[in-house]
């Protein structure tokens, strides 16, 4: 294999101490998305080095429940995910490409009214409750804006569910290679699955989240240590279900999920549908995913350093959001889906089709705004959204679309304009720093001739 995995006796001892977290699971998650401010370390503690004592802290401390909290074992953890999960690295394959610098100060100073407050990008940044930790725009294969207020630009970050367009771009792939027919069901390439409220769902629905399952994520559902999505987390960090007081897989979670509506009459965000892909990709290629991802995508690219894919203890690995890179890396990506792709692959990964279906894959503004996700997304973002498709989060009217991640992470894409803006960093307020994209986007800073 291609591979380093990377273990840790840290999750062995998580395990051991799993039934004590149990307890109190159901009051902390309760408590963690709505807990006032605290004192927390700067952001600057992520870009300058943890001390010994506050590594070997933060680390002991890592759990669903602390990460969810988005404190100081967030920040910890979000560089640090490989100690505390099974990883496969998948590494750089072809020599990096240097992406060339043309900075423009004008971008730092295009202006976004937040929760701080009316600031400039450049102001944004440095602000220490912002949280922002790296934030790049990339204009026609060239970086034009760069900063790295919380980390170093060689280290490696969370993703979080920013990752989640790598695991629609590979079933897009394989729709291509005619391996996956959108409209046939779950069910038809998941044989262990049949009898289970997966079987009938096209798998359209399920790239959409319209599955008209009880698998919705949002603060609400990781508040309940019940539901499927806290159950998937605990699952794939070693820790005991409250529900049935043992360790279970991803795919066992999965499959006790609940119909509560007709598929396809609702977007409900969700990160267990996301890995329901990921199962349904090994399935039909009989490969591990990141066996996949190198081969279709990663091993064609020419980045600085590895994607960290991290693993549940059964190897499921956790593409919904459990994903690491450095920042530039995480652009590059991006970049597949603009006319620059020359300038990070050997060849095209991301085809023109699989652009159009993003596109005109969206169900309409009001089937997006009716329910509990759609007016979140529109509000974070302060931009008309015309609906998500394929797992991102936003297409707008322009043609450009956007993944965000928990804790503050982004992904735009906007194909037209041949721009990519992408950012990381560990703040509970995930919607701040989004407010500066369709700012930045529509500025004509990015329209201008050459």
């Amino acid at each position: 294999m291609p591979y380093s995995s990377i273990t840790s006796s840290r999750l062995r001892r998580q395990q051991r101490r799993g039934s004590a977290l149990t307890l109190s699971l159901a009051l902390t998650l309760a408590g963690a998305m709505a807990s006032g401010e605290e004192a927390r370390l700067p952001v600057t503690q992520a870009k300058t080095g943890f001390t010994l004592e506050q590594a070997e802290e933060l680390a002991q401390s890592v759990s669903v429940a602390s990460v969810i909290k988005g404190g100081d074992v967030t920040l910890y953890w979000t560089g640090h995910v490989s100690e505390s999960m099974p990883t496969t690295v998948i590494p750089a394959a072809r020599p990096a490409r240097l992406l060339p610098y043309a900075q423009d100060s004008r971008i730092g100073q295009v202006r976004a009214n937040s929760a701080l407050g009316d600031l400039s990008l450049d102001e944004f940044l440095v602000d220490p409750r912002s949280y922002a930790q790296g934030f790049v725009v990339i204009h026609r294969g060239r970086i034009l804006y760069e900063r790295y207020p919380g980390m170093n630009p060689e280290d490696a970050h969370l993703w979080a569910s920013n990752a989640k367009p790598l695991a629609s771009l590979v079933i897009d792939l394989l729709i291509d290679d005619g391996l996956l027919d959108p409209e046939k069901t779950f069910g038809h390439y998941m044989p262990d699955f049949r009898g289970t409220a997966w079987e009938d769902i096209r798998l359209l629905d399920i790239l959409d989240m319209t599955p008209g399952l009880d698998t919705e994520e949002d603060d609400r559902s990781r508040a309940d240590p019940h539901s499927i999505a806290t159950r998937t987390f605990l699952a794939e960090f070693g820790e005991p279900s409250p529900k049935s007081g043992k360790v279970e897989t991803v795919r066992e979670v999965l499959k006790s999920a609940r119909k509560v509506r007709e598929p396809g009459t609702s977007f409900d965000y969700s990160s267990p549908v996301t890995q329901a892909l990921v199962l349904l990709t090994e399935e039909v290629t009989r490969k591990r995913w990141a066996d996949v991802f190198e081969e279709r995508v990663w091993s064609h690219m020419a980045v600085e350093g590895g994607l960290q894919v991290h693993l549940a203890p059964d190897g499921t690995a956790a593409v919904h959001g459990v994903v690491s890179s450095r920042l530039r890396d995480m652009a590059r990506f991006g970049m597949l889906y603009t006319p620059s792709w020359q300038a990070v692959s050997d060849q095209p990964i991301v085809s023109a089709d699989i652009i159009r279906r993003i596109r005109e894959g969206v169900r309409g503004e009001d089937f997006f705004m009716r329910g509990y996700d759609g007016p979140v997304f529109t509000e974070r973002l302060n931009a008309p959204i015309l609906g998500s498709s394929r797992q991102w989060d936003a297409v707008f009217a322009d043609g450009d679309f956007f993944k965000s991640g928990m804790f503050g992470q982004g992904l735009y894409v906007s194909p037209d304009r041949d721009l990519v803006i992408g950012f990381f960093s560990t703040t509970r307020d995930t919607g701040s720093i989004q407010r500066y994209l369709r700012p930045l986007v529509m500025s004509g800073l990015f329209d201008e001739e050459e």
